[in-house]
């Protein structure tokens, strides 16, 4: 199943709708931001699936994230010019270039959970998120906001180093 996520300013709260290929909105995030963190919310319609609280500290960012199905949190450093990402809570990893946005999350024994990738329309720019396990979607959901707030905001001081 592919679906989309895709920046969205509509609102002041807006930050990122999530719909199918046919344009149906599954998702929106909402969110606020304080001077040292983020605070998200995945919404189906009126109802949260999702919260993600994202924290930058100095070189490390963490993003926590608590959904009905459980929760888990992902840190972020910067090393070497490049990005490393560690789960904790689920057994989960990164395989792939997360600076350019192309990446797969793959499961403990090394089943592609999802994949990830940037995706140019001439009407959008948007993330394409491929799930082969649907039970992970918003984990999957989740992962994306985070890795593309991280190198959203984050590549500007990667690039001037």
């Amino acid at each position: 199943m592919k679906i989309y996520l895709k920046r969205d300013k509509s609102d002041d709260n807006s930050r990122y709708i999530v719909s199918t290929e046919k344009g149906d909105c599954l998702y929106k995030i909402t969110g606020r931001h304080t001077r040292s963190s983020h605070h998200m919310y995945v919404m189906k319609g009126e109802q949260c699936v999702a919260k993600i609280r994202d924290t930058n500290l100095a070189m490390i960012r963490s993003c926590y994230v608590t959904s009905q199905s459980g929760n888990f949190y992902l840190t972020v450093t910067l090393s070497k010019r490049k990005f490393a990402v560690s789960y904790h809570g689920v057994t989960l990893h990164i395989r792939g270039d997360v600076l350019n946005k192309s990446y797969d999350i793959l499961d403990i024994d090394n089943s592609v959970i999802a994949c990830v990738c940037r995706r140019f329309s001439t009407s959008h720019d948007a993330l394409e998120i491929n799930l082969n396990d649907e039970k992970s979607e918003i984990v999957s959901i989740a992962t994306a906001v985070c890795l593309d707030c991280v190198c959203t905001t984050d590549v500007m001081a990667l690039q001037a180093t």
